[in-house]
């Protein structure tokens, strides 16, 4: 018979709006406490997510450039390392510098235009571009 009761009395709260109110505003508040807690989690220390979103930067820029260089005449296997500093103003990591590996690299006017043509593609200095064969 207490089970009865009991569920007569859950079921007479539920038919207070108040309560319902309470009820759901405490639900989303778990909710959010869930996401934010996972968010935390996930974004780790601000080191190790500076070093892991820059390494996939590099890595991307990195692929672009053996694709782009590539096509240059006189190229041939080539590789590319990207260096970055820290986060300019906009968010973005800026390039320290890139070095070139590539079959033809000692040819001077191949060299020139890959060096050329990473400068211009980043917006970066030709000091800061290294070519070798």
């Amino acid at each position: 018979m207490k089970k009865l009761t009991d569920t007569k009395s859950i079921s007479a709260l539920l038919k207070n709006d108040k309560v319902v109110k309470i009820i759901v505003a405490a639900g989303f508040a778990l909710m959010i406490l869930i996401l934010l807690s996972d968010l935390l989690r996930l974004g780790g220390s601000g080191e190790q997510s500076f070093q892991s979103d820059s390494a996939m930067y590099a890595r991307q820029i990195e692929e672009q450039l053996v694709g782009i260089l590539s096509q240059v005449q006189g190229v041939g296997r080539i590789k590319v390392m990207v260096t970055l500093e820290s986060f300019d103003g906009n968010g973005m990591p800026k390039v320290r510098g890139v070095a070139v590996v590539c079959e033809g690299g000692d040819d001077v006017l191949v060299k020139q235009k890959v060096v050329e043509t990473v400068s211009k593609a980043l917006g970066i200095s030709t000091a800061r571009v290294s070519v070798v064969y």
